[in-house]
């Protein structure tokens, strides 16, 4: 029984529309960084069935339709699913090369379809745009040192068979029994049998792909706050708690700040919460500038961060919190105009015999910072100077 390329072609044309459409309706439904590329791959899918459409109607429609129009149509449509690719993993679009291409391939079928026809010229040139396309996908999903899912090995399989397939159907040589495109040959059997299969596969490679990265993504964001970016309440007790079981096993200090916006109420009852969204985010900027790589910032909830410094003694705590309330004080920060003071109340805390786990440091470090409040604000305070302080009065009412 033969393989009929025409009825192939229609019923490719058919399923890569139908899988086009039913995800033009899901776009929506993913978040806007992915909502790119998806559109991409689905204009890519959209555009397919017309190039095979055309394709089917060889001898039915004028030449130029049927070979130079339906041959630059499929060199668009895989040029728009490289795209979805590149932009999926950020990488360069390349458009004046996709653009290159497209021409190559309109030029170049007309060339060898009016001017020196040759139909193994064509399939020559197809298959080429095809595999460098397709090359250009697998090196989109194959990026140095970032860990690769099985769903884009699954895209990028389905490519470089593709390229295989290709590079074999230029190989071979030119079978002269075959008049025309739509004859019917095993290599030809092939080459539309892949084509039936990638939409469906690749598509659903590519899916795969995208909820991998949403759930990466819901997951990150359950970690940090949504407002400010830097860690939660919840990320920042882990990382605290692994960052003292490291210290106490490596015998290094670690200290911890708690710091608190001041009069930060007055921010928002006079200029909105807005602007004290603003604020907020433009606090942990300034606070970021003074970090090193190695610190951690959370946001404990409202005005109020802790700030996790490894590898840091009181002493240096001091300094690095008084740096810090420094480079606030003189901070010029603004909201539509008029200059916002933005400061604040650190309480410092280290690690240490009297204080040894996170419940404990956390707490006579808040404390610390409220004493920075009671005695005027806008000022560091110690833990260690507060528990000197307690021993001395402790000793006085005993002698």
């Amino acid at each position: 029984m033969d393989f009929h390329i025409p009825t192939a072609m229609q019923l490719t044309a058919t399923m890569t529309m139908i899988i086009g459409l039913a995800l033009a309706f899901t776009v929506k439904g993913y978040p806007r960084s992915l909502q790119y590329p998806i559109r991409l791959w689905v204009r890519g899918l959209l555009i397919q069935p017309f190039s095979y459409a055309l394709l089917s109607l060889r001898g039915q429609v004028p030449d130029w339709l049927s070979i130079v129009v339906a041959n630059t149509l499929l060199a668009f449509s895989f040029v728009q699913l490289i795209l979805a690719l590149r932009v999926y993993n950020r990488k360069a679009m390349l458009l004046p090369w996709m653009v290159g291409i497209v021409a190559v391939t309109a030029i170049g079928e007309a060339a060898l379809s009016f001017v020196w026809p040759t139909l193994y010229g064509r399939i020559v040139l197809m298959s080429l745009v095809i595999s460098v396309l397709s090359g250009l996908g697998v090196r989109a999903i194959y990026r140095k040192g970032e860990t690769i899912t099985r769903p884009e090995h699954m895209v990028a399989t389905m490519l470089i068979v593709g390229i295989v397939i290709m590079l074999a159907r230029i190989l071979r040589l030119p079978d002269m029994g075959m008049l025309s495109l739509t004859g019917s040959t095993p290599m030809q059997g092939i080459v539309f049998t892949y084509a039936s299969l990638l939409p469906v596969i690749a598509t659903s490679g590519f899916l795969l792909m995208c909820g991998d990265r949403l759930n990466k993504d819901l997951s990150r964001l359950a970690m940090l706050d949504p407002l400010t970016g830097v860690s939660n309440r919840r990320t920042m007790t882990e990382l605290a708690n692994k960052a003292i079981a490291a210290s106490k096993r490596h015998g290094r200090a670690l200290s911890l700040l708690i710091l608190d916006i001041d009069h930060f109420k007055r921010i928002n009852d006079q200029f909105g919460h807005e602007a004290g969204d603003l604020a907020l985010c433009r606090f942990v900027q300034l606070v970021r500038e003074m970090m090193r790589e190695s610190d951690v910032i959370a946001r404990l909830g409202g005005e109020e961060f802790v700030l996790i410094l490894p590898d840091s003694d009181e002493r240096a705590a001091l300094a690095v919190a008084e740096r810090i309330r420094q480079r606030l004080d003189n901070s010029d920060f603004s909201i539509s105009g008029w200059p916002v003071p933005l400061r604040a109340s650190i309480g410092v805390g280290t690690l240490g015999p009297e204080v040894s786990n996170l419940e404990t440091l956390l707490r006579e470090t808040d404390r610390a910072m409220y004493e920075a409040k009671r005695s005027g604000r806008n000022r560091v305070v110690a833990v260690g100077a507060m528990l000197a302080q307690r021993e001395n009065v402790a000793s006085d009412s005993i002698s």
